[in-house]
């Protein structure tokens, strides 16, 4: 039976303690802002997909379903644009939306080409049963985090990412 080894884990900074980049030692990457921001990240990720789960829908879906929704009917060329998902992967999405009854593609008048992705009424019902999972995981995940301090890592967030 092999032996059970034991991890140490890094001392957790103090709050008050500056974040900056060290060249050694166990705690070094709990000092690094890059490996804070993808360990959040990864967080975030795992929690959306955990809300997501229950309802047979994974993050992809989400974004897709969510897109659509804003522009209420899109191209699938349109749709590529506008969520961070290669070709491929989102003709997958939308065949799994479609098969499910959840978004339907109709003829584009535009382009006969072209065929124009929406939601269905189950599809949207479903979306707001998404809406209210990740706002509740959400406010659960954040909740170490004062109201205030919620809205600073939100605009924090969009201002490094460029959206503010």
């Amino acid at each position: 039976m092999p032996r059970s080894r034991t991890v140490k884990l890094a001392p957790r900074l103090r709050e008050d303690e500056e974040v900056r980049p060290a060249r050694h030692g166990p705690d070094h990457l709990q000092r690094q802002t890059w490996y804070l921001l993808n360990r959040a990240a990864q967080h975030a990720r795992e929690t959306v997909e955990a809300a997501l789960a229950p309802l047979g829908l994974r993050r992809r879906h989400y974004a897709a379903m969510g897109a659509i929704h804003s522009a209420g009917e899109l191209s699938q060329q349109e749709l590529s644009n506008k969520i961070p998902i290669d070709e491929p992967r989102l003709v997958a999405v939308v065949d799994d939306l479609e098969a499910r009854k959840l978004a339907r593609r109709l003829p584009n008048p535009n382009d006969r080409r072209a065929r124009l992705v929406t939601l269905t009424s189950k599809g949207l019902r479903l979306l707001d049963q998404a809406h209210e999972a990740i706002a509740e995981a959400e406010r659960k995940s954040l909740s170490p985090l004062s109201t205030a301090e919620q809205k600073q890592l939100a605009a924090l967030s969009r201002r490094i990412c460029r959206w503010s």
